[in-house]
């Protein structure tokens, strides 16, 4: 009896543990992508950058991504971009340049936007993007993306799935990876991510060089 009264004993105290921590922890659940329609800008990045970046990013329906380097366009599948460039994209068609100091040039640029934006309520098409906890409190988490149950590449011109790795730099979103892959399944998909080291992620579909369906998790 003895042996029993210390074995109850040992499962009420951690059970007891493991709740004191739970109430200062909170339990971990799936973050899942939200259909956005995508912006992209860059290299440079200035007061007008930052000025699209934040109107962008106000709205529920875009979010904008700033690639601080032609490199980086290269990875994402768009070529011929130098380090001065100021060209902005929307869902893979180029909408402008920042690169004039006139205001009315920026809000041509939103004006273009506005009116070329897609609604967001089915975007998100038949892909897959979540961070996926790897134990009760997400200490790390699995990115997990998916395309429909029977596509798995896509051969028609200019076309491919794009995965992009982000994080907020003073309020713009500023890319530190890229891919562009025309099988979704040789994207590089992070695993193990520590809390503490989460991006944001976007993933979405190009279909005859436009965006056709995206989804993005933010930091």
């Amino acid at each position: 009896m003895k042996v029993k009264r210390n074995i109850l004993l040992i499962i009420v105290t951690a059970l007891a543990a493991l709740l004191i921590y739970s109430c200062s922890t909170p339990i971990a659940f799936p973050k899942n992508g939200m259909p956005l329609n995508i912006v992209e800008a860059g290299p440079v990045r200035d007061s007008r950058l930052e000025d699209l970046s934040n109107w962008c990013n106000s709205r529920t329906d875009t979010i904008l991504l700033w690639y601080p380097s032609s490199a980086m366009f290269n990875n994402r599948g768009i070529e011929g971009v130098t380090s001065t460039d100021k060209y902005v994209f929307l869902n893979n068609r180029q909408v402008g340049s920042y690169d004039d100091d006139d205001s009315e040039n920026l809000r041509k640029i939103k004006n273009q936007i506005e009116q070329m934006i897609k609604n967001t309520e089915d975007f998100g098409g038949n892909l897959k993007l979540l961070l996926m906890p790897n134990d009760l409190f997400g200490t790390t988490r699995d990115l997990v993306i998916g395309v429909g149950t029977q596509e798995k590449v896509l051969i028609t011109p200019d076309s491919g799935y794009v995965l992009v790795q982000f994080i907020n730099e003073n309020g713009v979103y500023r890319v530190t990876n890229a891919e562009f892959e025309t099988d979704w399944k040789n994207l590089t998909v992070p695993k193990n991510i520590p809390s503490s080291q989460l991006k944001g992620f976007a993933f979405f579909k190009i279909e005859n060089g436009e965006v056709v369906a995206a989804l993005v998790i933010q930091p």
